[in-house]
């Protein structure tokens, strides 16, 4: 991005956080409880890359109550995609997988309850996708293995983005505790 596409991302990120959106997803929160969610300034930059890229077609590692999940529907229907589709690995069989997600956004939702490494063997996911979320184990060697087979699956100018990025690196973005790349 350049500095005034930078600019105008960061200002939409703070218009999220003040959105109709947001304090639904507050009161979710409180509801539901906290229990490994992303925070809410997270949040809302998961939900401006989300509208900024139009993604259709997204994996997200991690799922657990459907927090990150929630923003990815909503901005893919904020960003006008039609048929969108977000398959959400969570390892955690006890966990109330996507229970945080509102009924609205549902339809474009498919959980998926076990370990990302059995699904890879399995080819369980699309050849081709538009974003993919790590938000599962942060330790290196799970976020290598999983950047590494979605980075192949990723389309070009789509992104690639990870929860608690504690570095920055030339080539990716960082907003928050937020990392992202996009493929060229």
């Amino acid at each position: 991005m350049n500095d005034s596409e930078w600019k105008s991302f960061c200002q939409s990120v703070l218009d999220f956080l003040h959105g109709e959106f947001m304090r639904e997803m507050e009161e979710r929160l409180r509801a539901f409880g906290t229990k490994s969610s992303m925070g809410m300034f997270d949040s809302a930059v998961l939900l401006g890359l989300v509208k900024k890229f139009a993604p259709r077609v997204c994996v997200e590692t991690g799922g657990n109550l459907g927090m990150s999940s929630s923003f990815i529907l909503q901005g893919m229907i904020e960003a006008g995609v039609q048929d969108g589709r977000l398959l959400s690995v969570e390892v955690d069989p006890n966990c109330a997988v996507g229970s945080m997600i509102p009924d609205r956004l549902k339809p474009g939702y498919q959980s998926m309850i076990g370990d990302v490494k059995r699904f890879m063997k399995q080819k369980a996911f699309p050849d081709r996708i538009d974003l993919f979320l790590h938000d599962s184990s942060h330790r290196y060697k799970y976020q290598y293995l999983e950047f590494r087979y979605f980075w192949e699956k990723l389309k070009h100018d789509k992104i690639g983005v990870t929860d608690k990025a504690r570095t920055t690196h030339s080539e990716w973005g960082r907003l928050g505790t937020i990392g992202f790349m996009v493929k060229k």
